[in-house]
């Protein structure tokens, strides 16, 4: 099972949102994940449906095949940092963000909602 978290919900501007995808394995065997390269995850903020950033934009993953093994109740965390900017580098504009997480080359998929507020708004 696969969930993502981030260490608030509202966030001002310019503010780094930290971002956590925990993999779990709630099952009572071994589970497998095999990569092609060395990516694991991958994030998105996404708007209205439209994606605004990704984690692995301009990032360059070396080519490898691999196998992560997670034993029965154990787990494996991933963590990502966003300043909230967009494909561009511009500060993305105030209002909702679905963050949406997923392990490469899987069905594992999380997402969680945050909001982006003006610098005297009140941060949750």
């Amino acid at each position: 099972m696969l969930t993502i978290r981030t260490d608030k919900t509202t966030y001002r501007p310019h503010e780094t949102v930290l971002i956590t995808l925990l993999l779990q394995n709630e099952g009572a065997e071994a589970r497998e994940y095999h990569f092609a390269t060395a990516q694991r995850f991958d994030v998105t903020a996404e708007r209205e449906g439209q994606t605004l950033w990704q984690w692995s934009h301009d990032r360059l993953f070396a080519q490898m095949l691999s196998t992560l093994i997670i034993q029965p109740g154990d787990s494996r965390m991933f963590k990502a940092e966003w300043k909230q900017t967009d494909f561009n580098g511009r500060q993305v504009a105030r209002g909702p963000i679905k963050l949406c997480g997923w392990i490469v080359g899987t069905e594992e998929r999380a997402e969680t909602q945050i909001e982006l507020v003006g610098r005297n708004e009140p941060v949750v």
